[in-house]
């Protein structure tokens, strides 16, 4: 009997381990090229997909540089999600290559210009954020140019109606005329809102993946969803600290313009005149950038962690009175079990550091 028991054990465990193996391998192979969208990947897929995010956390997207590994990564991939709009600047090249169905999980969002001198008619009646790249003594506003995927495509990508989903790096035709085109700003994910869109993205694509958990995937997108809904209130009882008047806002770069407005900030200049990091600066835009902060009374510069603050501190400290740099989580998560280790505490850390260094 004891013969019998020690061989049935082992046989037990053999079974267990290579049942292990199965359900590993079934499991959707996801990568994304942030570690924001990999959280919300993970969020929607939960236990039945294995989620990489090309980009590390605490890191410029913009300025990121592919490496063969992240090629090799994309080949073995069973869905690859990118943001679009541009942000994915550094990747593009290995994304068309190794990529081309790639999913675009911003599309359905009403997206910004990053263009200040964009203005178009038929969205005059759309709400309205102040353009950070502007360093004019007149403030111009940031347009909501339309529905990313209907009628903006932002020039990187074409929707291939044949199979109605976006293809990375295919040429225009003529039947794209009839979209808007032009520099869009791609920092979506700064109003929870958005991020509500991609949660409903990511569930339809690993439904029509893997349509046997379809359910569970809509289900787990709705709970969180529900999360994303939560922390929207709680950021509008936050916000409800600063006064209006406070509200006034300088960028290291222009990536707050979602946030400003679903919050009713105002964005009256930003150090790097664009919505890339990795854009340059010029002396005339320092000393226009430093009035702009006196006329307005700014006072706080947000910069992110990833890139270099020191333009932000020494415009700061020309300024002629005492003007904080804050630093922000921008286009990347914190490391593991960092204060802004998911979207969720990412955006509270922020709002929370926003609000600390604007209230009376």
């Amino acid at each position: 009997m004891k013969r019998l028991l020690l061989l049935i054990v082992p046989l037990i465990a053999l079974f267990g381990m290579n049942q292990f193996r199965v359900d590993a391998q079934s499991r959707l192979k996801v990568v994304a090229t942030t570690s924001l969208i990999a959280d919300v990947a993970k969020n929607v897929g939960g236990d039945l997909v294995d989620v990489v995010s090309l980009i590390p956390a605490n890191s410029d997207v913009h300025g990121y540089v592919a490496t063969p590994q992240d090629v090799a990564r994309l080949v073995d991939a069973d869905v690859v999600l990118m943001n679009g709009l541009g942000l994915e600047e550094g990747l593009l090249e290995i994304l068309e290559k190794n990529a081309p169905d790639a999913v675009i999980v911003s599309l359905g969002i009403h997206v910004l210009s990053s263009d200040p001198h964009h203005h178009d008619d038929d969205h005059a009646d759309e709400p309205v954020a102040t353009e950070e790249a502007d360093h004019d003594d007149e403030h111009h506003e940031a347009m909501y140019l339309g529905i990313y995927g209907v009628d903006v495509d932002c020039d990187e990508n074409h929707k291939d109606d044949a199979h109605n989903k976006i293809v990375v790096g295919r040429n225009h035709d003529e039947h794209d005329d009839e979209h808007e085109h032009g520099a869009c700003d791609p920092h979506v994910w700064q109003n929870p809102l958005n991020v509500m869109v991609w949660a409903n993205n990511i569930a339809g694509t690993f439904g029509n993946l893997d349509e046997e958990y379809r359910d569970t995937y809509l289900a787990n997108a709705q709970a969180y969803i529900e999360q994303l809904a939560m922390l929207n209130d709680e950021i509008r009882v936050l916000i409800d600290a600063i006064p209006a008047e406070n509200r006034v806002i300088v960028t290291n770069h222009n990536f707050l313009a979602y946030f400003a407005a679903e919050y009713d900030f105002e964005v009256v200049g930003t150090v790097i005149p664009s919505a890339s990091s990795m854009a340059q600066v010029a002396p005339q835009d320092i000393a226009k950038l430093v009035e702009t902060i006196r006329e307005n009374g700014v006072r706080a510069i947000f910069a992110e962690y990833a890139v270099n603050a020191d333009i932000a501190q020494t415009i700061a400290n020309e300024v002629g009175y005492q003007v904080a740099v804050v630093r922000l989580y921008s286009d990347s998560l914190g490391a593991e079990d960092d204060e802004a280790s998911t979207y969720l505490d990412f955006m509270r850390y922020n709002v929370n550091a926003i609000v600390n260094a604007l209230k009376d």
